[in-house]
This record gives C-alpha cells, sequence and structure tokens, in this order.
C-alpha cells in the first residue's frame, strides 16, 4: 500500500471510529435520562447488565472445564460474580410503581 493510501485510511478509520463514538455516548446520554424517568427501564438495564455478565461467567467456566483455558483464567470470577450480585441487588431495589 501506498503512503497517501496508507494516510487516507487511517483519517476514515479514525473518522469513522469518532463518529461511532460519537453516536454511543449520545445514546448513553439518552439512555441515562430515560433511566431517571422510568424506574421501569432502570430495572430492566441493571439486569440486563447482570446477565452479560453471567455469559462471561459462564463462557470463562465452561473453558476452564473442558481444558482450554489455564485454570488461572478464573482469577477475575469473584469479580465478576460481585458485579452480578451488585447489579440484581440494585435492580430489586428499584421501586417500579403498579399500574
Amino acid at each position: 500500500m501506498s503512503t497517501p493510501a496508507i494516510i487516507a485510511t487511517t483519517i476514515t478509520g479514525v473518522l469513522a471510529a469518532t463518529a461511532a463514538l460519537g453516536w454511543m455516548m449520545w445514546r448513553v446520554v439518552r439512555s441515562s435520562e430515560r433511566m431517571e424517568r422510568e424506574p421501569k427501564y432502570l430495572r430492566r438495564r441493571l439486569i440486563w447488565g447482570a446477565m452479560i455478565y453471567v455469559v462471561g461467567v459462564l463462557f470463562g467456566t465452561i473453558a476452564v472445564a473442558r481444558g482450554e483455558q489455564p485454570i488461572e483464567a478464573l482469577v477475575g470470577l469473584p469479580i465478576a460474580l460481585y458485579m452480578i450480585w451488585m447489579l440484581l441487588r440494585k435492580a430489586a431495589k428499584v421501586e417500579v410503581p403498579r399500574n
């Protein structure tokens, strides 16, 4: 690849990454405003966050059990379990008004 092509590719990549980051940040801000207004949405987001950690823990544990990863891969397991517990506990404390 020639030097101008590398420069053009780098500039295009940085612009695309910046646009994607800006879009994601805009979505986070809108989502946080909605979480302040709607407790049900906040609870749902907390539960989804916990489930992301659950999936990671399951994949990691299964990989260690199959022998694909060394046992040292479970070093972060207590932190992930704490995050799951904390997110689910916070989701349970959110008061959703009954209709």
